[in-house]
């Protein structure tokens, strides 16, 4: 895995921001491509308008770059913030699958639920312990 950033809270982010750097920062490869909102929108199953919304916000905390109504590049700052959200989520959805046998779908939604509220000092001891047990 992946080391996180220091502390994701510090950045005052929503969930719902969250929800969508972690999607511009899967859809786009990482960050080696650009994102259309169009795109955006039909991963997240949101309006076009919602994501125009968002995208201000992450803009405004410089996590994205998107000149007037085009495509999406995310900044290094955004895929670095997209990287532990992601992180986050494939860790908690990991112990909550192949540790207490929850359905991937139900483990999928669940971790998604944790990632935005679980303290970052909690978070590095469980990707630790995930880790020395050989669990990703």
């Amino acid at each position: 895995m992946v080391e996180t950033i220091k502390n994701i809270k510090s950045y005052g982010l929503t969930a719902s921001s969250e929800d969508y750097i972690e999607a511009i920062y899967e859809l786009s490869d990482s960050g080696s491509k650009s994102v259309r909102s169009t795109d955006l929108a039909a991963s997240l199953g949101v309006s076009k308008a919602s994501v125009t919304k968002a995208l201000k916000r992450l803009k405004e905390n410089g996590l994205i770059e998107q000149l007037a109504y085009g495509d999406i590049s995310i900044t290094k700052k955004g895929q670095e913030y997209g990287q532990t959200v992601l992180q986050r989520h494939i860790a908690l959805r990991s112990f909550l699958t192949n540790v207490l046998k929850i359905d991937s779908a139900k483990a999928n939604e669940e971790a998604c639920k944790m990632e935005h509220t679980i303290s970052q000092e909690t978070m590095d001891k469980w990707i630790a312990w995930l880790q020395e047990n050989g669990i990703s």
